[in-house]
């Protein structure tokens, strides 16, 4: 199908439901972005955690209940779907290449952005306490730091980032020493990142550069971040649902994420980090001169995934 007959095709079924790990800001902003190519299609969009995704969808698809066109969402929750066969493979035309390194099942391997994991500090809270300005994440395992730093105690992403570049008995290790100097477990980056602001605790270790580098040109004095080399880094990916109810405005919703019209879309409005390389990216965030990617593995099996998991949070002493 040629792309004027799948916009045509798309146009008269005026809709296409998107399933998402966008923060709820940057939702609206996207589907406005979308809507100044394709303003006859209706984007009903459903903001829902990474770990929500794969048993919303698998359990809505086992019921025979077909409401979600397009997933976008974190590689290894996206990985369980493409793994349940829960998605339809699908290639879009304007799509680029993978990172080096990294592979996807093909079909599978539409990329939203990329998260990347430095760590950042409150600079006024910081000087007021007199705790050491961090360097690395090793500056929360010191014990002037014990119990003023935050962790998220589900960020699979990141400690498989940190197994893939120094090894898993080094990151072990590492997540051993921050989990003993008692840090305060947070459910999210993004809540991880208000309370660095707010100054309560004073740290974080897992926090997404993306947002680090807006709140800190918002508020400089409260928020400072540093990228670590390598990189922790991981693919956000997007893909066609399986049985979509409404096929092509999923295929021509999903071509648009992926091009780069949507990916420079993507990082004006929401400043994340695009692979493709005719986007320019916040320098701040994204720059593999300076900060060489360690890559996560976008495909976890549910097995490694539950044995990491089980692991990560053992090494924190976090509830499980």
């Amino acid at each position: 199908m040629s792309d004027a007959d799948l916009a045509k095709a798309a146009n008269a079924e005026g809709k296409v439901t998107w399933y998402t790990t966008f923060s709820s800001d940057d939702v609206d902003p996207m589907i406005k972005a979308f809507n100044k190519t394709y303003p006859k299609i209706k984007v009903d969009a459903l903001r829902l955690s990474a770990d929500q995704i794969p048993p919303k969808i698998i359990t809505e698809q086992k019921g025979h209940q077909y409401t979600a066109d397009v997933v976008s969402g974190d590689s290894p929750q996206v990985a369980q779907l493409i793994q349940a066969k829960a998605l339809q493979p699908y290639t879009p035309p304007d799509q680029t290449a993978l990172p080096k390194g990294l592979s996807l099942p093909k079909g599978y391997e539409g990329v939203v952005y990329t998260n990347t994991t430095p760590i950042a500090w409150n600079p006024t809270v910081v000087a007021q306490k007199h705790l050491p300005v961090p360097t690395g994440i090793e500056t929360f395992t010191q014990p002037a730091w014990k119990g003023q730093f935050s962790i998220d105690p589900s960020a699979i992403n990141w400690y498989d980032s940190l197994i893939k570049s120094m090894g898993h008995d080094k990151a072990l290790d590492l997540v051993k020493r921050l989990g003993d100097n008692d840090p305060v477990f947070v459910e999210s980056h993004t809540e991880a990142l208000t309370d660095v602001q707010s100054g309560e605790p004073a740290g974080a270790a897992t926090i997404y550069g993306y947002k680090a580098a807006s709140m800190k040109k918002d508020t400089p004095n409260q928020v400072e971040f540093l990228n670590i080399n390598p990189l922790p880094s991981s693919l956000n990916l997007t893909d066609v649902v399986a049985n979509a109810p409404h096929p092509a405005a999923a295929r021509l919703f999903d071509d648009w994420l992926v091009s780069q019209e949507g990916q420079q879309a993507i990082v004006d409005e929401t400043n994340h980090t695009s692979i493709r390389p005719d986007v320019k990216n916040d320098p701040t965030v994204w720059d593999e001169s300076k900060w060489p990617a360690a890559w996560g593995d976008p495909m976890l099996s549910p097995s490694a995934y539950n044995s990491e998991l089980a692991e990560y949070q053992q090494a924190l002493h976090a509830p499980q």
